[in-house]
């Protein structure tokens, strides 16, 4: 009786793997036999909701949790602004072009101090600093449908590579990293 399991095993290995073979190869489903096949694709995902890369690079547009659009459009490294006083030895400003729109149904009150902040290859967190005279356009009230673009500044060592951080609960969505330097830019610009 031994000599029939190795048999038997042999055989039920042969008969699965040939059901796999033909099951690859059976018929393609079309009636003129020319071969070909054709698969009918379609897509109802939408855009916003699928996920990016993250950290996100400067150009894409985020669409986040509860309606959310986040888009960093540019980043100006150094930026001088002339109401800016002169920072310490190592260190510069640089500026990063923000765009919020507001899809959701709530409405949010945004305080860029509160909602942003880089971190640099330091190991330092750095904050939004205002640059007297001149609204950074990101700040306020934010009912379903607004739309804002604006300019925000940080004082940040020159040499350090940065991440912005997005504190998404604070307007009720998620947190978001940016990767700002290097600046990656993955498509055109507007």
């Amino acid at each position: 009786m031994q000599p029939r399991v190795p048999f038997l095993r042999t055989t039920t290995l042969a008969l699965c793997l040939l059901t796999v073979a033909a099951a690859c190869s059976s018929s393609d489903g079309s009636s003129g036999g020319s071969g070909t096949t054709t698969i009918a694709t379609s897509s109802t995902t939408d855009p916003d909701q699928t996920p990016n890369s993250i950290p996100y690079v400067v150009g894409d547009r985020i669409g986040l949790p509860n309606g959310w659009l986040v888009r960093v459009a540019g980043v100006h490294r150094p930026y001088t602004a002339k109401s800016q006083p002169p920072l310490a030895s190592g260190k510069g400003y640089v500026a990063i072009d923000v765009t919020m729109d507001n899809e959701g149904t709530g409405t949010h009150t945004v305080y860029a101090p509160d909602v942003f902040s880089l971190g640099d290859s330091t190991g330092k967190i750095d904050p939004v600093v205002a640059v007297p005279g001149h609204p950074n356009g990101i700040d306020g009230a934010y009912a379903p449908g607004t739309s804002r673009s604006g300019q925000l500044v940080f004082a940040v060592p020159t040499e350090a590579k940065l991440r912005m951080a997005m504190d998404g609960p604070a307007i009720g969505t998620q947190r978001s990293i940016f990767l700002i330097d290097p600046p990656t830019f993955s498509g055109p610009q507007s």
